[in-house]
């Protein structure tokens, strides 16, 4: 009887958006942290990151050594500073395979945990466009775990989540002319 009650209580679960923004630190940290946790308790999880590049950030070099995560990157590093540049093309393009890939995981069965890095950042800078995201996450399944990170939110995101965080800088030390170091900001 007990495990008929479990059963169905894990398949009442509602459907978890939960945002992550602001100009502080500790965004994708805390998004991390939750992937973490999911992943103790056996579920199975996809990590989508945009505008970040590089393979060699602390936590998916410790998250590829867990097999239970399947992680991609969609973005191209750093945004030029004119954004007229026939480069803006190559970040568009990478990030709509990256929103492509965002609503196929929202609708798959095969993930728990769904974790949007940097998504914010893309929407911001116009990239890619809100509105297909937030016609999947309205779709997604319960008991489904979406968590989504990046600066500057935009409205309707902020609206179709059940859980926002702001972080807010105080002091920063990057503004001390400490450069980005290992095991810190990557």
């Amino acid at each position: 009887m007990n495990s008929l009650i479990n059963e169905t209580t894990e398949r009442m679960k509602p459907r978890r958006i939960l945002l992550f923004t602001g100009n502080g630190k500790g965004k994708s940290t805390a998004a991390f942290g939750m992937l973490a946790r999911a992943l103790g308790h056996g579920m199975k999880a996809r990590v989508i990151q945009f505008v970040k590049s590089d393979d060699a950030v602390g936590e998916q070099l410790f998250f590829s050594r867990i097999n239970e995560v399947e992680w991609d990157h969609f973005g191209r590093g750093f945004l030029p500073r004119d954004r007229q540049s026939p480069k803006m093309e190559e970040h568009r393009a990478a990030a709509r395979s990256g929103l492509d890939a965002a609503i196929a995981a929202l609708a798959s069965p095969d993930y728990d945990f769904v974790l949007l890095d940097e998504l914010c950042f893309a929407l911001g800078q116009h990239l890619i466009s809100a509105e297909p995201l937030l016609e999947a996450l309205r779709s997604a399944e319960d008991g489904k775990i979406v968590v989504m990170t990046g600066r500057d939110a935009p409205q309707e995101l902020i609206a179709v989540a059940d859980t926002v965080t702001e972080m807010g800088m105080i002091k920063h030390g990057f503004e001390q002319g400490i450069p980005a170091q290992i095991g810190v900001e990557n």
